[in-house]
């Protein structure tokens, strides 16, 4: 019920945007009151009726969808109808697919030559015993789970990008490593440092209190349509 709650939610919130851009718009308002009329004349005018409700519709449609909010509203329906019709059952469910990283790594070792590919579905898999590379991963969907707690980081700066549609993000730091936090959602919530921050189309930038004097720190940079994020020390 939460879930069908959040979606109303966001599709009233971008009608509204909608609403706004086609007030704001000179031409699609032109051409939907057009339409309108056309549509109006066609419902009166017997001669012309088909070409008129035709040409209408056709007029009204092309200055609703000239507006970047209702490819938008598509969108958001599109993958919430995919969430709803993929059941768990069938084995596979977008919105309850779950990640888990687990990096074991080793001393830094020499880096020239190697590539690296990901994919940006499925489980992803760490070998247990590689160098630290920087992790930049895209997730359609589901929840994320980054535990660092067995990770050998370098000294120096490290960093964590993540680009996710929608679910819940949990990472797990070694107590010691200073954290820089970068999250920008348009709706969720922020639980870092002992602290909540909801944040609805914002995004926050926090440190740890040790940040400045850590010899190892990390950078989390994560952005998110909907969905928690939760950096806890370990």
């Amino acid at each position: 019920m939460r879930r069908w709650q959040l979606f109303l939610g966001i599709e009233f919130a971008l009608l509204l945007w909608l609403g706004f851009q086609i007030i704001t718009n000179p031409m699609a308002l032109a051409t939907i009151l057009i339409g309108f009329l056309f549509l109006f004349l066609g419902m009166h005018w017997h001669r012309l009726r088909t070409f008129s409700v035709t040409f209408g519709g056709v007029l009204m449609v092309l200055g609703i969808f000239i507006n970047p909010a209702i490819w938008l509203i598509l969108m958001v329906a599109g993958i919430f109808l995919m969430m709803v019709l993929t059941k768990p059952k069938a084995g596979f469910s977008v919105w309850n697919h779950k990640q888990y990283v687990a990096p074991v790594t080793e001393a830094p070792g020499k880096k020239a030559g190697r590539r690296t590919i990901r994919s940006w579905a499925g489980r992803q898999t760490i070998a247990p015993s590689y160098d630290w590379d920087d992790i930049n991963m895209v997730v359609p969907a589901g929840d994320t789970i980054i535990d660092l707690g067995d990770t050998f980081l370098p000294k120096g700066d490290s960093v964590i990008m993540i680009r996710k549609g929608f679910g819940k993000t949990r990472i797990l730091v070694p107590v010691g490593v200073g954290v820089a936090v970068e999250h920008a959602t348009f709706y969720g919530r922020l639980h870092f440092e002992d602290s909540d921050s909801m944040l609805h189309s914002q995004s926050v930038t926090a440190y740890s209190q040790d940040y400045d004097d850590a010899p190892r720190r990390i950078h989390i940079i994560t952005n998110v349509v909907v969905g928690d994020l939760e950096v806890l020390a370990v």
